[in-house]
């Protein structure tokens, strides 16, 4: 079914909607860790942090599966899955803090903010790390 879905639906609408899938589990991981985050230094975004820690390797599994395919295979995908988006993840950290602390938004803000503004350099990172070309036969 999966395959019929890459075959029939073109690679960015793909891509859009695994990233809609994999962004509503890292709002509700970032919701459930603010909530109960122990932390008082910049709990908001320590709990933006570590959600879109875990958040990758859901979405390393949406991508796999509705967008690129297992092409590689899956250590190998996940490691690259986790460096294209540990750049956005040290990038949209300080984001996030900024956006807390000097414009005053909730943590719900600041999360959407923060992904909005690596949600299309993450398309093309992970597009380039996850093509087949690149994978050694």
């Amino acid at each position: 079914m999966a395959a019929a879905f890459r075959d029939a639906v073109p690679q960015s609408a793909r891509f859009a909607i695994s990233g809609a899938l994999g962004s509503v589990a890292f709002y509700v991981l970032n919701e459930i860790i603010v909530t109960n985050n122990p932390y008082n230094y910049q709990p908001i975004t320590v709990a933006f942090f570590f959600a879109y820690l875990v958040s990758i390797w859901i979405q390393h599994a949406l991508h796999s599966t509705l967008v690129f395919g297992w092409v590689k295979p899956y250590w190998t995908g996940l490691f690259s899955t986790y460096t294209g988006y540990s750049l956005a993840l040290f990038a949209s950290t300080p984001l996030n803090m900024f956006l807390v602390n000097y414009i005053h938004l909730n943590a719900g803000q600041a999360w959407l903010g923060s992904l909005i503004v690596t949600g299309i350099g993450n398309y093309f990172l992970l597009s380039w790390l996850n093509s087949e070309k690149k994978e050694k036969k």
